[in-house]
């Protein structure tokens, strides 16, 4: 219904401002107990090794978790690790674990059928801190825990999904491997914040790991990742926690980032920090 004459217009209002602006976090930071090589998983966060059979993944483990050039050594990151492992027992590269100077602070778990109960009294624990606290001793543990080849068992955990996507509220870091990727749930794989990847000759699973993590590489993450796996103990490390993707050559010939953008296979580049920890075992033993 048009207006009468002597009605004024209401002034149209300016604008607001709609910009997306950061919140302040009122939670104190925790810390890491030292500095790490920025190259490395942040922490907290999930890391995935999905690697296939005899690829070196329990050695590589065993180095990030223990090593002083990783997250180990004198001045450790994490004050608890948990190895949650059918077969760390017996495996050959896992029983660095087992050395009396770490009977207190690294806890082997092969119950399988048990694990839902224990990752509650691991949550339990943690929520017994208040990590909000000013006072540093207040606040929760820094806290590892690595799953190994147990993904029919995650996928029948009701707690998975609440653990990888609420891990940082309980001051957690994730570590998870297994031989295929098709295998992790969901939660799993959309929570990396890192990836390693072995050489794989499955036409299917090679297209699930391009499905999964290709597009944030602009789909040139395939020759890259085989240049990376060429020689056996390499690996393709995709560092997803950054603003831009990195990816990265990582293993017994140390760390070479690679330049995904103008890749070409046949372009030799140097590596820097060759990978030797007394925890690793020697050629000459």
């Amino acid at each position: 219904m048009p207006k009468k004459k002597d009605e004024k217009e209401e002034p149209e209002q300016p604008l607001g401002d709609l910009r997306v602006l950061e919140l302040k976090n009122f939670l104190p930071e925790i810390p890491l107990p030292r500095p790490i090589d920025p190259r490395l998983p942040d922490i907290p966060g999930v890391m995935l090794l999905v690697m296939k059979v005899k690829s070196g993944k329990s050695n590589l483990m065993s180095w990030m978790l223990l090593s002083e050039q990783t997250l180990g050594g004198k001045t450790p990151i994490f004050d608890m690790i948990y190895i949650i492992s059918p077969t760390a027992k017996i495996d050959r590269s896992s029983q660095a674990y087992f050395r009396e100077e770490f009977s207190e602070r690294i806890i082997v778990f092969d119950d399988l059928d048990n694990i839902e109960g224990m990752l509650r009294d691991i949550l339990e624990y943690q929520q017994s801190f208040d990590i909000k606290s000013p006072d540093p001793d207040e606040r929760p543990p820094r806290v590892a825990i690595f799953f190994d080849d147990i993904s029919g068992y995650l996928k029948r955990n009701s707690l998975v999904t609440h653990l990888f996507t609420r891990y940082r509220h309980y001051n957690l870091s994730l570590f998870c491997a297994n031989q295929t990727c098709r295998d992790l749930p969901t939660a799993v794989r959309s929570q990396a914040t890192s990836v390693w990847l072995s050489s794989c000759y499955s036409v299917v699973e090679r297209t699930k790991i391009l499905e999964e993590w290709g597009d944030l590489y602009k789909n040139k993450l395939e020759p890259v990742w085989d240049y990376c796996c060429k020689e056996r103990f390499n690996y393709c490390y995709l560092k997803l926690d950054d603003v831009e993707p990195r990816v990265f050559k990582a293993g017994k010939d140390g760390f070479e980032e690679i330049d995904y953008d103008n890749f070409k296979s046949n372009v030799k580049t140097n590596t820097e920090n060759i990978i030797a920890d007394n925890y690793i075992q020697n050629e000459n033993e």
